[in-house]
């Protein structure tokens, strides 16, 4: 995989003007691909939901989870929403989200625990041939999400107003406002993913995401992450857990990153990755934006720190003293 540490420019680049309409156009066409993407994964699982509901088998499962549920200050159908991001990816979990009832604190604590475990089947095959055991990476992950959502489900006020989508906005319409509340979100969704990829890809035209990336250094030692691992930790941060361990990939068949070095760089973008894309299309349906950025942040940078230590001696044995003391 490529790195985003692109140049920004060559030596005859073409005029201003031109070099923004192709990098735009170009992430226009990303940004639409993308977007199909995710309403292909959304409308299924959309229908799906709506028919348990309708069928009764949502309050079936809701009630049968609502115990469990209860330690996290969620409604039981929240467990389908946990349950379809841990499996699935986020997107097909806020397609679950969107139709049934909640608080924006409810929203907000479970976005949290989605957030750091989603699309755990494919992330964790993507980690692990990046070089840290799937085992590790899975009971990390797990282990973050239910402990962010004790935690946050504490200390995040209520202010008891409800998040308004689909079915929540005038039962009595039905479907009409079923299809009606999704289409919003789904159109609201995939606006931030195009746009997203348009900025991203004039960014990389024009060097900006390397400023970017070695602004961001600073504050990544801060978080736990030495000089090598830093840029590789920045980029999975900003862009996603595929860009960077795609990176530890590439260092790691360098040769440049220790076994260690990829233990605890992988264990930090477990929990804290794409924090722009994965948290604007959560604030989109009514999370808020600086619970699930900052204490994320803030939450997945403690964690990493009391746990890597762990799993340093599960993973290397009596050798994984050696590098604590080192």
């Amino acid at each position: 995989m490529s790195s985003p540490h692109e140049s920004g420019g060559h030596s005859s680049n073409p005029p201003f003007p031109t070099r923004i309409f192709e990098s735009g156009r170009r992430g226009l066409v990303t940004g639409l691909s993308t977007a199909w993407f995710l309403i292909k994964v959304m409308v299924p699982t959309i229908l799906l939901v709506n028919l348990a509901k309708a069928t009764g088998v949502l309050a079936l499962l809701a009630q049968s989870a609502a115990p469990f549920m209860k330690i996290f200050n969620l409604p039981g159908e929240a467990s389908l929403v946990l349950l379809t991001g841990a499996l699935v990816n986020i997107y097909a979990a806020i397609a679950v989200a969107v139709n049934i009832s909640l608080t924006a604190k409810s929203m907000t604590v479970m976005a949290i625990m989605i957030l750091i475990a989603h699309n755990l089947i494919v992330e964790t095959a993507v980690q692990s041939k990046a070089g840290t055991p799937a085992a590790v990476m899975l009971i990390s992950r797990i282990s973050a999400s239910c402990l962010a959502g004790l935690i946050f489900a504490r200390i995040i006020p209520d202010s008891g107003s409800l998040v308004i989508h689909s079915l929540t906005m005038n039962p009595g319409k039905g479907w009409t406002t079923v299809i009606t509340g999704n289409a919003v979100s789904m159109i609201k969704i995939a606006l931030i993913v195009i746009s997203l990829m348009i900025a991203v890809e004039i960014m990389r035209e024009f060097g900006l995401m390397n400023r970017l990336m070695d602004l961001l250094h600073p504050p990544m030692k801060m978080l736990g992450m030495n000089r090598k691992t830093s840029f590789v930790a920045a980029v999975g941060l900003i862009l996603g857990l595929a860009y960077g361990a795609g990176l530890i990939i590439d260092e790691a068949k360098a040769k440049t990153f220790s076994g260690d070095e990829i233990l605890a760089t992988n264990m930090f973008l477990g929990t804290n990755h794409a924090m722009i894309e994965d948290s604007l299309v959560f604030a989109a349906v009514g999370a808020n934006l600086l619970w699930i950025v900052l204490g994320r942040l803030v939450f997945g940078s403690i964690f990493v720190r009391l746990t890597v230590p762990v799993a340093r001696r599960w993973v290397y044995g009596e050798r994984g003293k050696r590098f604590e003391k080192g």
